[in-house]
């Protein structure tokens, strides 16, 4: 079976607490792997400010969900997105099509590990602080406009 890749984007309400959000996203995590599907990367942004309001929400949890997965299996993640009322708006991207599996997990636990070793070194020369992002404020949030 071919697999293409996706990327995934979720924006929550901000209201949550950690515990929910978290909850959601391995439910929605549980339906990929479930599913023959492959995580590739889970990408927390953290809250920020909406470009326009959405069911009176400012801000938002945005969440990305990279994946490898038959294209069946983006129809159902998708249905179960839209079932949920925590969700305000999502978005799915297909990245590449016919994707060598084995070698694309590969690929991203090479670049984990990359990653996590260049992140070690700067926490080491204390450029950045240890990884603890969910006690954002709101006020914190607004700033972040990677």
């Amino acid at each position: 079976m071919l697999h293409n890749e996706y990327e995934t984007v979720v924006i929550l309400r901000p209201d949550l607490d950690d515990a929910a959000t978290y909850g959601l996203i391995e439910k929605f995590e549980q339906v990929i792997t479930g599913n023959a599907g492959h995580l590739l990367i889970r990408d927390d942004w953290g809250k920020r400010k909406l470009a326009y309001p959405i069911q009176k929400h400012q801000k938002g949890h945005y969440v990305l969900i990279s994946h490898l997965a038959p294209s069946s299996l983006v129809t159902e993640l998708e249905r179960r997105i839209r079932n949920e009322d925590s969700v305000i708006r999502f978005l799915t991207a297909k990245v590449a099509d016919a994707v060598d599996v084995p070698v694309r997990l590969e690929q991203v636990a090479e670049l984990r590990r990359i990653k996590e070793e260049q992140d070690r070194i700067r926490r080491e020369r204390g450029e950045i602080d240890p990884p603890d992002h969910d006690d954002l404020d709101d006020d914190d949030a607004e700033d972040h406009d990677d």
